[in-house]
């Protein structure tokens, strides 16, 4: 699946029935530009992906160290 199917398939059902891809694409769409910046939200996304991230861990990581958020984006 890509960023753009699953952020179009959360955006439809909403985040509370999206799946973990899907979620984890509607908050790199939103929340995570307000928490992190000027990150990417496709590649972070993709990066997270590639590494076996729920949207959970992801939300945590941002939390924790945003850095590593924006490493996620060259791996």
């Amino acid at each position: 699946m890509t960023y753009e199917k699953a952020l179009a398939a959360a955006r439809k059902v909403g985040n509370a029935n999206a799946d973990d891809a899907g979620a984890m694409a509607l908050y790199c769409a939103d929340i995570l530009q307000l928490m992190v910046g000027a990150a990417s939200p496709r590649l972070v996304w993709e990066g997270a992906q590639k590494a076996g991230m729920t949207h959970l861990q992801l939300a945590l990581l941002a939390q924790k160290d945003p850095a590593k958020v924006h490493d996620l984006m060259w791996s």
